[in-house]
């Protein structure tokens, strides 16, 4: 539009063409307009030219052209030093007579700009889900496929719960339910014989809790509220609740019924508060389909409300601090020999309740150990699947609690429900064990034997998003690896690559892409079957992101070819001026003697 007008009016003004915001080629546009200001007009892909575009104009005005860049610090200098060489050439027609003039070069031409290249994506592991369903607390509530039982008040109250649970986080249920049930007589012998050891162990536990009880129960006495804290300690310890070293048993009842299924034993000189275990067939409080269960009576003096206090703890971790009965809660963890919550109890009487945050974290950490442990013996498992290669016992409260799949096939009218032997098919005992520990304790461990892509399709049908997650970011940082070592990763890539896209392994697909788009020469050279037969999405992604893109292959190609160019007529004037001399030289080949 200008160029008219210039050439008119300043005839020998030299001209060069600037490219300006050559960063826009490669940036995001989207993120780039919402930048700008709220009125400004937005950038289009349309609105962005080529570099052969600018070539072709200045090659139609005969000028030179440059782009630049202030966001990558490009071209600005270039711009600059060339526009100087065009005016001091312009002036040797003015000022012929200084030679420093005819040593000025005519502008440079311009090296093509390589956009940076672009990082690899990072794979993110989103928060866990809120608990809205089945989680440990409504598993308590309703205790769909519980397998025990507590009897209070010589039968007239029922508890249910699940032993996985109880087990995992108290030692006391965990030597309860790992005791052999045998015949009535076998026990009332072994009661016998082992009553030397029993009192030895009654004494010292008698001695420990004593001891505990005194340092964990010591409430502030100062004010009011501390006189009634410590009121109710001492009711409770003069109570039917308070023990001596010498008969450590509470006052039973009533004598203990050994099950229909003749396995049971007494429990008397056992614990405090247990009464006898036995095995039993109850009806399921949820489906109502009668199920073997583990039977244990209780001490007709434990209350139902502070029981379930303590089960709900051993469930959730948690204690509600608001609740009236704090210190029959504390009394009934001290006989379960559950010290965490006896503790926790002690430090909100004494208004130090920061201090549970340590203890519920030790507890959890300890749990999940624990629960490892039962996954790896099969301990208290209540449910087999069946797997292409093998079989893998598991529990179905923990599944239940931390998988809405399992819960669904697990409760309700579903086969699945009833049955011990649930089949998974193309699901090998690698990929299902990895399941199970991300179920049980929220981590992924991998193993030499676990595919991930195997795992990643398991994880998607299971609809578990962050195991699917925790699996993308194992599978990046193995082909790293890999990288690392030097092993070539380009068919791992593309083997991984639509897998990933077709069972929403969306962060994985997406590492895949860079990686082909940043590496595309060279996997095309390697595997261009494969690249040809890819889904047209995928071939459309490649040409718009590859790197280096199309466009600076261009003009890298234009440039080397402008530059021999620019050195064969360089040599062609080079070796003109070599040819001239003073009008007194003589050419050396002029005086050589002709030889015919």
């Amino acid at each position: 539009m200008w160029f008219p007008e210039i050439k008119h009016f300043c005839p020998r003004t030299p001209i060069i063409l600037v490219g300006c915001q050559l960063d826009l080629r490669y940036a995001d546009l989207d993120a780039v307009n919402r930048a700008r200001r709220p009125l400004a007009k937005p950038i289009k892909p349309t609105d962005i030219l080529p570099p052969e575009r600018g070539h072709e104009v200045a090659k139609e005005l005969g000028i030179p052209y440059y782009e630049t860049s202030i966001v990558a610090q490009f071209g600005v200098k270039d711009v600059f030093d060339n526009a100087i060489r065009a005016a001091l050439i312009s002036r040797r027609h003015l000022q012929f007579w200084k030679s420093h003039l005819k040593k000025v070069q005519r502008p440079l031409l311009q090296a093509p700009f390589l956009p940076p290249r672009p990082p690899r994506p990072v794979v993110g592991i989103p928060d866990p889900p809120s608990i809205d369903g089945e989680g440990p607390d409504s598993l308590f509530c309703q205790p769909l496929c519980a397998d025990v039982l507590f009897l209070l008040q010589a039968g007239a109250t029922h508890v249910f719960a699940h032993k996985v649970y109880l087990a995992t986080s108290c030692s006391k249920f965990y030597d309860l339910f790992t005791m052999d049930l045998g015949e009535a007589g076998m026990e009332q012998e072994g009661e016998e014989s082992s009553e030397g050891s029993e009192e030895e162990e009654q004494s010292r536990r008698g001695a420990k809790e004593q001891a505990g009880r005194t340092k964990s129960l010591d409430i502030d006495k100062e004010g009011e509220g501390g006189t009634r804290g410590s009121d109710r300690l001492l009711m409770l310890q003069q109570g039917s609740l308070r023990t001596s070293q010498s008969d450590n048993a509470l006052p039973a009842r009533g004598q203990p019924s050994i099950g229909p299924l003749g396995a049971g034993r007494a429990l008397l000189g056992w614990g405090r508060g247990f009464l006898g275990v036995y095995l039993e067939m109850v009806d399921d409080p949820v489906t109502g389909r009668p199920r073997l269960m583990t039977v244990v009576s209780m001490d007709d003096l434990i209350q139902k409300g502070p029981f379930q206090a303590v089960l709900q703890y051993l469930y959730t971790g948690h204690l509600d601090e608001t609740r009236g009965d704090l210190m029959q809660v504390a009394t009934i963890a001290e006989l379960l020999e559950v010290f965490d919550l006896r503790m926790m109890v002690a430090n909100v009487l004494n208004r130090e309740s920061f201090m549970n945050q340590e203890i519920t974290k030790a507890f959890h950490v300890r749990r999940a150990n624990r629960i490892k442990e039962c996954l790896s013996k099969g301990t208290f498992a209540d449910v087999v699947f069946r797997l292409d290669d093998g079989y893998l016992p598991a529990h179905k409260p923990l599944l239940i609690s931390s998988c809405d799949w399992m819960a669904a096939m697990f409760r309700g009218s579903f086969m699945e429900s009833y049955i011990e032997e649930v089949s998974i098919p193309n699901t090998s005992c690698a990929c299902m064990r990895a399941v199970l520990e991300f179920l049980y304790c929220g981590v992924l461990t991998p193993c030499p034997e676990l595919e991930p892509m195997d795992l990643i399709i398991l994880a998607n049908r299971l609809c578990l998003p962050r195991l699917v997650a925790l699996t993308e970011q194992h599978a990046v940082e193995e082909l790293l690896q890999l990288s690392v070592k030097g092993v070539d990763i380009d068919g791992h890539v593309l083997a991984y690559l639509e897998m990933a896209q077709f069972h929403n392994a969306k962060q994985l697909s997406a590492w895949c892409l860079h990686h082909i788009c940043t590496n595309y020469n060279s996997v095309c050279r390697k595997f261009p079957k494969d690249m040809k037969i890819m889904s047209p999405e995928n071939q459309k992604h490649f040409e718009k992101h590859r790197w280096p893109p199309v466009w600076f292959l261009k003009e890298e190609d234009r440039y080397l070819r402008s530059q021999k160019e620019r050195e064969r007529e360089e040599e062609i004037l080079r070796k003109q001026h070599t040819k001239r001399g003073w009008c007194f030289w003589r050419h050396p080949s002029s005086s050589a003697p002709h030889i015919s």
